[in-house]
């Protein structure tokens, strides 16, 4: 997660505000809103950063029966992008009564981590659902909702209890292998200490640990890499 962030799609039928939550979240005008059912026809993604972990938005067709071939696809592919999102955030009309296209959406979501964001609360209220369901309350006019729906991705992933905002991870095998070789070269020199190994035959084992943590960092570089560099591109003088 901290690696590759958490992808977030946003689902519902056309019209429900998709979009609209999506731009709030992101304090930017990223997908066009307009009254017009199917305005959004592609996958739209976008980033943002909650508590140092990077949120992946993913904005979607409005799920509805259509003729329309290439709104079609877009219905197709908001499909898709459920079965591979981490949480899914369905979106809904409180002054409308669910249809077949929303219980269709509400079993499809069960199995996996999700949301219900009741929109435009500040009409008359006609849906009626579960008790069961993990449901915010908002409207995007006014914007309120959004700080509660941040606030519930941060509790469902924990991300309040990351405590260092800047830490350099390691991310894969040769990192970690680098890191360790170091390590090891360190313990070397410690015991060669213990065993009053003379000074000069300790640089080697720190020269050692030095130019591993170098290549690590991009300071050094391993003949192998720059034969590597200089075979597969040109470099001018």
């Amino acid at each position: 997660m901290i690696k590759s962030g958490i992808d977030i799609e946003l689902v519902g039928r056309p019209n429900v505000g998709k979009s609209s939550i999506l731009n709030a979240l992101l304090n930017e005008d990223k997908a066009i809103v307009t009254d017009i059912s199917g305005t959004t026809r592609d996958i739209i993604e976008a980033k943002m950063t909650l508590n140092g972990i990077e949120i992946n938005l993913i904005d979607t067709a409005g799920i509805r029966e259509t003729e329309d071939i290439v709104e079609r696809i877009g219905v197709e592919k908001s499909k898709q992008v459920i079965e591979e999102s981490d949480l899914i955030i369905l979106v809904l009309n409180s002054n409308e009564e669910l249809t077949n296209n929303d219980l269709e959406l509400l079993e499809q979501i069960k199995k996996k981590p999700n949301l219900i964001f009741l929109n435009k609360t500040d009409l008359k209220q006609k849906i009626k659902l579960p008790d069961n369901l993990n449901i915010i309350k908002g409207n995007t006019k006014t914007l309120n909702g959004l700080e509660e729906l941040k606030q519930k991705i941060i509790e469902m992933y924990k991300l309040d209890k990351i405590e260092e905002k800047d830490l350099t991870y390691l991310s894969n095998v040769r990192q970690i292998t680098l890191v360790t070789e170091s390590l090891d070269s360190i313990k070397q020199v410690l015991e060669d200490i213990e065993n009053n190994i003379p000074v000069d035959m300790l640089e080697i084992h720190l020269r050692n640990a030095f130019d591993k943590l170098g290549i690590l960092i991009g300071e050094t570089y391993e003949d192998e890499l720059i034969d590597k560099l200089f075979k597969n591109f040109c470099l001018g003088k």
